[in-house]
Formats: structure tokens, sequence, C-alpha cells
């Protein structure tokens, strides 16, 4: 079956910055302490109840709320909801959207010089609820013109807005009407732009599909509106939670299905959708099963130690170092060991992102922990065959990866105030610090023993080395972003934006091509410089890839990205054997 995924589906900026928000309040949390949200804090069960295990939970009422830490959910609450917090002493975290925010602030502008306020929305509506506290009483929710002209007609002053998802072909209608019946009246269009075109972009996949698949709750607003306008193009539409509810005989109908989701819906939980619609074939009710090696070879991170193990050579063969088959080990055995302790370690975070990685690891942890104790071992071992400065060199890098995880600072320095607690609270440090780790274990370690005699060489291989990786390991973080890893701010991509982070990719893919093919044009390495090249082909071609293609399963953005280094390695192998 052919998926078309909508490039917008997935959280909207509002929803993740409330997110990360009430995820940097508990991490600063005190052991066992329950932190309360003013209701739910987004319209998604499954991931309400990630939080819960976290203790963040939903406050039973105001009054229970009194020294505690309460969570100002993203659709924002009314100003008396506001006061009554304060007057029980609660400790207020606000985590309004910032769309919400400014709806709030002309509402409150408007409601200060008199003016009636109508708000296109759902009545009972959180983000609607919190709005009318803003009219001073003079506010009205309307959902259709009817209602609309219901309303007395000789108001002098009066403004129009909508609810930030709201239809925006609604609004239009209900627009028109304001205008005929109010001609003095203001209109603010406050329907949030990803809303507009998250519902612009569902019609024009009806256009191309058989059906489309809605992912999200049942209670969101943004999702139910967006069923809507599937229906009102005349596509059969399925509003879904989980793939669970997706019947394989029916789905097997249809041969191109759409998939969009709600403001509120995390991105593995697409992912589990196309993986389900991808494992149906039309007409053959069956689902194919994903083969469980693909499995291993991607969650269990072999694709990522083979593809360092193959870095020590294509390395050598650049740079005219030597490598040996121990060198290849010692690489692949650290990086794939220090990825699953990592991992590992980062359990907490990794179930929130993606519960079906999550659930590998507790399926097989057992023999995952033996691997990487074993890799590492082999790892130290083979170091140790070059000397006590290499086998120092890596103990040092071994035990800096394990502390990763680890939050050394935590019974050091109990201060509320202090965000960096280990070494994955430091902003991009996951970006660079596996490039760093990769780099010196394939490039310094093998070479510790040259670098006196040949440090330019060894200082190319490590430079090359980490520029790869910082690119290999930053197109992950795009699949971790558009995935929703909220805890903390480890990847560049989180901390610095996603446009910024892909501009700075592309500089420094092209700065690559043109100094490999200037230094093998001056001898300063050698012509294997050119077998590189459609490595980094490969990885631009990959950041140019629409969004949409990043939102497919994570074992396919795992297994792709490491094998474009791996493939590097192949070429380097054949040039190292034939001496040239």
């Amino acid at each position: 079956m052919k998926v078309i995924v909508a490039e917008t589906a997935g959280f909207c900026r509002g929803v993740r910055d409330a997110l990360e928000t009430t995820l940097n309040v508990q991490r600063r949390a005190s052991s066992g302490e329950t932190i309360y949200t003013l209701g739910p804090l987004i319209h998604n069960r499954q991931v309400l109840s990630m939080l819960a295990d976290k203790g963040i939970e939903e406050a039973p009422g105001i009054a229970a709320c009194g020294g505690r830490k309460v969570i100002i959910r993203a659709h924002g609450i009314p100003p008396e909801q506001r006061r009554q917090l304060k007057a029980v002493g609660a400790e207020i975290i606000d985590a309004t959207c910032k769309r919400v925010a400014r709806v709030q602030a002309v509402i409150k502008r408007h409601a200060r010089q008199g003016y009636e306020t109508i708000v296109l929305g759902d009545q009972d509506h959180a983000e609607v609820v919190g709005l009318m506290g803003f009219t001073e009483g003079r506010g009205h929710v309307v959902q259709t013109a009817e209602q609309l002209e219901a309303l007395p007609k000789d108001w002098r002053q009066a403004l129009l807005v909508a609810q930030t998802t709201q239809n925006q072909d609604v609004f239009e209608r209900i627009e028109q009407v304001f205008r005929l019946r109010y001609p003095r009246g203001e209109v603010i269009h406050t329907i949030c732009g990803a809303t507009h075109e998250r519902q612009n972009e569902v019609r024009r996949l009806c256009a191309q599909v058989d059906a489309m698949v809605i992912v999200g709750g049942y209670h969101s607003g943004n999702t139910v509106r967006l069923a809507e306008v599937a229906r009102e193009c005349r596509v059969p539409t399925y509003h879904v939670e989980t793939e669970q509810e997706l019947d394989p005989r029916r789905m097997s109908g249809y041969r191109t299905v759409g998939v969009s989701a709600g403001a509120s819906t995390p991105n593995w939980m697409i992912r589990n959708v196309v993986r389900f619609l991808e494992s149906v074939q039309p007409d053959q009710p069956r689902r194919n099963r994903q083969p469980p090696l693909l499995d291993w070879i991607a969650y269990s991170n072999v694709s990522a130690g083979i593809a360092a193990a193959l870095l020590v050579p294509t390395l050598a063969a650049l740079c005219r170092l030597s490598a040996t088959f121990t060198d290849a080990l010692m690489a692949g055995c650290y990086v794939f060991g220090m990825h699953i302790v990592n991992r590992y370690l980062d359990r907490a975070s990794m179930q929130l992102n993606d519960p079906r990685q999550a659930a590998f690891y507790r399926r097989h942890l057992a023999i995952l922990l033996l691997c990487s104790l074993t890799a590492l071992t082999l790892s130290l071992w083979a170091a140790a065959r070059r000397g006590l400065p290499t086998v120092l060199l890596l103990a040092l890098l071994t035990v800096w990866g394990g502390l990763y995880n680890v939050p050394i600072l935590q019974h050091l320095w109990r201060r509320p105030l202090l965000t960096i607690l280990k070494i994955k609270d430091i902003p991009t440090s996951k970006t660079l610090g596996v490039p760093l780790a990769w780099a010196t274990v394939t490039a310094l370690v093998p070479h510790l023993d040259a670098f006196g005699q040949r440090p330019a060489r060894v200082l190319i291989a490590w430079t090359t080395a980490f520029l790869l990786v910082l690119v290999r390991t930053a197109l992950l973080d795009f699949r971790d972003v558009l995935g929703d890893r909220l805890v903390g701010r480890e990847t560049i991509v989180v901390y610095w934006g996603e446009p910024k982070t892909a501009r700075l990719l592309k500089i420094i893919l092209t700065l690559l091509a043109v100094f490999l093919l200037a230094f093998a044009w001056w001898g300063t390495v050698s012509p294997f410089a050119v077998f590189l090249l459609p490595a980094v082909g490969a990885y631009a071609m990959l950041l140019g890839s629409p969004r949409r293609h990043r939102l497919r399963t994570t074992l396919t953005a795992e297994i792709t990205t490491d094998s474009v280094l791996a493939a590097a390695g192949l070429p380097a192998l054949v040039w190292l054997l034939f001496g040239s």
C-alpha cells in the first residue's frame, strides 16, 4: 500500500513548548514530587498516560494546588483561575501557547474599550473558556451563522475572533455575516497558521488518495476538524487514536492512503500508523510482519557499529594511514556498546519518544546489556594490543560516554535553578558529543602512535570523521525532533531550530566536498577522496528530503544514515588491499 504522510502532521510548536516546559519542571523536581497541570496538558490520552508515569498529573481542583507546582497548559486559563491559584499559594508555571496568549491580549485590549467579543469556537473547549475570561462579561461564543444572527444588532463596538484551531472556511463564512451585521465591527484573524496549513494540506491530499487516516485524540478539537475537512472532500476518512483501531481487511481495499494528525499527536504514533498501513497489501487483508532481523539491526545499534568499523579503513585510505582488523573491531565494538548503554540509561526518554523501541529494549534487555558489556570489553582488549596510552585513552572515552546520562551533579548540588545535572543537559551535547567520540575512536585512537610522526594526516582524518558523523547525527536529530524528543536541548536541532541547522549542514557538506577535492588535487590526501564524494552527496539528498519522508520509521532512518558511512568503507577495503 502506498502511504502519503502530511508534512504538517504531528506536534505543533505550542504543544511542543508546553511539553518541554513541563518536562523541564519535572526534571528539576524533588524525588516523588507530583506536578499538577490545570486540566489535561494536551488532548492525547497516550501522552498523558506517559506523563502520569513521570509524576505529572491533572489537578483534581484549584484547592488541591496549594503549595504545589502547577502548569498552565497550552490552551491557557481565565484570569480568575490564575488569581485563585495565587490565592492558594500555588507555584504557577505558564505554558500557554504564544498564539493563544496573543488572542487573549487582543480580547483584553478590546474589552477595556467596551467591545462586545464574539468568539468562533467550541463553547466547552478549554481555550475558549480561557478566552471568555478576558471579555469582562461581554463575550459570546458562536459556531454557526444562525447563532451570530441571533445576537443583538445594535452593538457599535463588536470584535470577531476565533479559537486558534477553528476551520478557516467556517471562519470566513462567519466573517461575511459579521461584516454585514456589524459594519463598524473589527475582525482579527486568530486561527493559527499551522492549523490553517494542516487543513489545506488535508484538502490537497484528498485529491491524491483513496482514503484518509487522521491520527489523534477524540477530544482534540483540531484533530476532529481535520477529519471533518477530509470528509467534506468526500473521501473515506478514519479518525483513530492508534493503529490498533484500523481494520486490515477494510484498509486492504485502498491502494493509496493519506495520513495526517492533530497538533497533540506525537510522531511516534503517526509512525506506528504508517507502519501498519505499509504492512497491508491491497486486496490482501493479512498484514506482512516486519522481519525481526530488521529490528535487531537498527534498535540494537548493529548498523552504527558496522558504520564505525568501516569508517576506520575509509579514513586510513583517505589519509594514507595503516588500518588493521583489530582497529576496526575496536571502533565498531565501542560505538555499538556505548550506544546500547546510553539508550538503556535514557530509557525514560526513549519511552516517550518511541515506545516501540522502548518495548524492544524491555523484551531483550538482558541480551542487549550482555552484548554491550562484551563489545566494550573487546574494544578495550583491542586497544590494549596497541599499548598503554591507547587503552587509557579509550578507557577515558568509555567513562565519559557512560556518564552521559548519569546525573552526576544531582547529589552534589540541589539548587532548584540548576538545570545541568548531567552531560546530556548541556545544550547540543549529543549532536557534538557523538561525532567527537566516533572521530576519536576511528581516527585518533588507532593512530595514536603515529600522531607524533604524521600529525597532519591524523588531524585531517579526525576532522573528516567528525564532520561526516556530525552530519549523520544531525540527520537523526531531525528525525528525533520530528519524533518529539522533548527532554532537554541535547540536539542542535532542538536548540538552534530546524531551518538554521539545515543551513549549517549544507555549508558543512559543501565545504567538505570542496576540501576533499582540493586536498586530493594538492596531494595532501590520497585520490581515494573521490570515493567519499558519493557519501557527501547521499547525506545532502537525505537532508533535502521532504519532512514526510523523514517521518517514516525509525528503522529506515537509522539504517539509511549508517549505511552511507558503511558503503564508503567497502571501496576503502579494496583500496587498502591493493595498496593504492
